[in-house]
């Protein structure tokens, strides 16, 4: 009996892998490896999480995904099976990778923002200081945080757009891209964690309300409770950004212009995404070198993303 169960669940599984092509299929397995690693450093920290609640957040990723490999095995719409599935893998790699960092607090020390903030001094960089001159013009500085905010929507308009016109090779880069850079952004974070200049620098009464500040004052007295002792269970409602270094937003304004680039979607992409970055060093927060860290991280990326084996077996 427990043969043949085994055997049933063996064959759903190749089912399943037999429908998604080779970029799909790597990252499926992927995220099931972030999963039980998230599970073992749980354990081996013995740190609490509400499961039910990431579990519970995981249902869309998974419905998704279902509803995607349901639609290329039965029905002649493999515009829309595609659209499930990347946005499935692209929603449940977001979850997992958060809770992923999260795993990483407490940290005794934030040693790396002093060196950050030490970098940006040398250049001429000061966060208070661009605070100041983008509040100079608050009407801006809201569009500003309206342009910060839209870096999600962006990518799933992308992606929406790749898979409904046809550019499923185009869309399996950019998934690729999307999702190797957020774990690399996520390793590099691991082994230097940092939470940016807000977190060190108090603003002058009223100056982050004049532009709606994203990464206000309660904000910073977060990142440092965090960073100083953790959370004593892990609830994604307590989810909030933390990674500095490397800036994540700037890979997500990369990813967007680079991936829709010849299309008609280009220009308000380039558009939106130079204004990203005063968004990104104001509003997010940033050390002026988490841009830099961020471009790398794509490139590098990227560069994965059309390596043949991606794509297809050898053989």
């Amino acid at each position: 009996m427990t043969t043949t169960v085994t055997n049933q669940s063996k064959t759903r599984l190749l089912a399943v892998s037999e429908c998604l092509c080779r970029p799909e299929f790597i990252l499926a397995c992927l995220l099931a490896l972030i999963i039980a690693l998230c599970v073992a450093l749980s354990m081996i920290k013995a740190q609490p999480i509400a499961w039910a609640g990431f579990g519970l957040g995981l249902t869309p990723t998974l419905g998704l995904f279902a509803v995607g490999v349901y639609i290329r095995q039965f029905k002649n719409q493999p515009r829309i099976a595609q659209l499930a599935i990347a946005n499935s893998l692209f929603l449940g790699f977001m979850g997992i990778t958060t809770l992923l960092i999260y795993l990483r607090f407490p940290i005794s020390e934030l040693v790396y923002d002093q060196w950050l903030m030490q970098a940006d001094a040398a250049i001429g960089y000061s966060w208070p200081n661009i605070i100041k001159t983008v509040a100079a013009n608050p009407d801006y500085g809201y569009v500003l945080r309206f342009v910060y905010l839209s870096s999600l929507p962006q990518l799933f308009i992308m992606v929406a757009y790749l898979a409904l016109t046809g550019r499923a090779e185009t869309l399996n880069q950019a998934l690729l891209a999307g999702t190797l850079s957020l774990l690399l952004t996520t390793l590099i974070w691991w082994i230097a964690p940092s939470v940016g200049p807000s977190a060190f620098h108090s603003l002058p009464a009223g100056l982050e309300s004049q532009i709606g500040l994203v990464t206000n004052s309660n904000y910073a007295e977060i990142l440092r409770s965090l960073a100083h002792q953790g959370l004593e269970v892990i609830r994604p409602s307590d989810i909030v950004g933390t990674i500095a270094f490397p800036s994540y937003h700037t890979v997500m304004s990369l990813l967007v212009v680079w991936y829709l680039r010849g299309t008609p979607l280009i220009i308000p992409a380039l558009m939106l995404n130079i204004m990203m970055i005063p968004a990104i060093l104001s509003h997010g927060g940033h050390h002026l070198v988490d841009l830099a860290g961020g471009m790398l991280v794509f490139a590098v990326a990227a560069w994965f993303a059309t390596r043949s084996w991606m794509h297809h077996a050898k053989g």
